[in-house]
């Protein structure tokens, strides 16, 4: 029998035994988006599409300006992005009021919002202090909540902010009694399944890559090589398999003993392209994102223009900013239009 520990040595060397590829199938969906590309592509896309060409606000230049002092697009962009990414965001209004962040936000006494902070899902939790009138529309609705502050090189620490100071980016939708933080606006990432996708078009890749670098096989029939083998000689077979391919590497040519044999197989790539594109249609269709959008690509067919997949992405960002953004930039709104520093 052929020591297959010995074969291995002898043919591939000790340097390629116990070799292994990392790919993203270790990485959580965090990880991923942190390292860019495809990841932050599927999550960023849409917010930043949202609020690329700006909003319009009628009635009042100065709210405008004011949107643009608190850097309020990038806030909310930001917002909706860990609510793709994590099942929420929030956005924590800093004010000048007269009042702490526990306390309910005096409208009355607004004097200016001074800062608009962004915090995930994960940041935020809801207290035990919940909204105890039955009569009331958020009836058994937080009234306070704990936000995480975490930075690299900070230790972390939390503070305490009452909803009216908070303004939500709700995650997808998800059953009430599948909500695992007990928030009214917390659901579901809307990229855990764009995610997956992601990851088997990777390791499509990763394989079509392998296949690529196995094209072309050198099979070298060497007479002798299991006695070869058992005799301990692994050492010289390596050498003389090395020998033969660093020639033909050089030379475009092999010289083999007579009793030998040298050939060069080439394996079939066809179908490796149109398995890699069903990945990417997977992919876009998880995401609502086309293909061509997606991975930049123009679009294939006679007469194809690239509207219709231009249109596709612009309706999906048009409904996701009517349900996701509008209701919190007209909260924002709201809150501008109250300040007195506006008013005076």
């Amino acid at each position: 029998m052929m020591n297959q520990d010995g074969y291995l040595s002898a043919v591939l060397g000790q340097a390629l035994l116990g070799t292994s590829i990392a790919g993203l199938g270790g990485l959580d969906d965090l990880a991923m988006y942190a390292e860019g590309g495809l990841p932050a592509r599927v999550v960023d896309m849409i917010p930043d599409t949202a609020v690329s060409r700006g909003v319009e606000i009628e009635g009042d230049d100065r709210v405008g300006g004011e949107l643009d002092r608190l850097k309020a697009l990038p806030a909310l962009a930001d917002a909706w992005r860990w609510a793709r990414l994590t099942g929420g965001g929030a956005i924590v209004v800093i004010a000048r009021d007269g009042g702490s962040l526990r306390d309910p936000l005096n409208l009355e006494a607004l004097d200016q919002l001074l800062e608009l902070k962004v915090f995930t899902l994960d940041d935020v939790s809801a207290t035990e202090k919940r909204y105890a009138d039955p009569n009331e529309a958020n009836y058994g609705m937080p009234e306070l909540y704990r936000v995480r502050t975490q930075a690299a090189g900070v230790p972390s620490a939390e503070f305490f902010v009452h909803e009216s100071r908070l303004i939500e980016i709700p995650g997808d939708p998800v059953p009430a009694k599948l909500n695992r933080k007990g928030i009214p606006w917390a659901g579901r990432p809307a990229v855990s399944r764009a995610f997956r996708a992601i990851r088997r078009y990777g390791e499509g890749l990763h394989w079509a890559l392998r296949l690529l670098e196995k094209k072309q096989q050198a099979v070298h029939k060497m007479k002798g090589l299991a006695d070869a083998i058992a005799a301990d000689m692994e050492g010289a077979i390596r050498k003389r398999v090395e020998m033969v391919d660093s020639v033909r590497n050089a030379l475009n040519g092999v010289a083999v003993d007579a009793e030998d044999d040298y050939q060069i197989l080439t394996s079939d790539m066809s179908g490796v392209k149109d398995t890699l594109a069903e990945f990417q249609i997977a992919l876009a269709a998880e995401t609502g994102i086309p293909v061509t959008q997606l991975f930049g690509r123009s679009a294939a067919g006679l007469n194809a223009t690239g509207d219709g997949d231009l249109e596709a992405l612009y309706n999906t960002v048009a409904m996701g900013r009517e349900v996701k953004v509008n209701p919190a930039l007209e909260r924002l709104v709201s809150l501008i239009r109250a300040q007195r520093a506006l008013a005076a």
